[in-house]
């Protein structure tokens, strides 16, 4: 197997998800013979175990809204997009968890900025909790 295009983007959970939902409508429309039975075996497996995992995780009740929204507010804070990523695919929610996904979160970031990023998180990537 050859990469084409190494690390061309970096993706979410959620754009990977929605990746795996838009393969599996193509494989319904177009259901040709022409495959191999084992390639298309090995890619269902592939495609099942990864969709069983992600809907597992916060990606699953995201939506694009929920992502734009955090994103542009979450930008007031200096982050790398790497650390946008993770706060996006982990979604934390507790500082402890914030500090394993910024790098020098407490030396870069005050108690308040650490919390109030940890409320973002809450309102829109994980909306369930925020009810609690």
């Amino acid at each position: 197997m050859k990469v084409e295009n190494p690390r061309d983007k970096l993706l979410s959970n959620y754009e990977v998800l929605e990746h795996i939902h838009a393969i599996k409508r193509r494989q319904k429309r177009s259901a040709s013979k022409h495959r191999s039975i084992q390639r298309t075996e090995n890619l269902e497996t592939i495609l099942l175990e990864l969709q069983g995992y992600l809907k597992g995780t916060p990606a699953a009740k995201q939506t694009p809204d929920d992502i734009r929204n955090f994103l542009q507010e979450i930008s007031v804070y200096e982050l790398e997009k790497a650390e946008k990523l993770q706060l996006l695919n982990v979604a934390p929610g507790s500082e402890a968890a914030l500090h394993s996904l910024i790098e020098e979160c407490d030396q870069r970031f005050t108690s308040e900025e650490r919390q109030h990023m940890v409320a973002l998180v809450s309102q829109f990537l994980r909306p369930e909790i925020q009810g609690q």
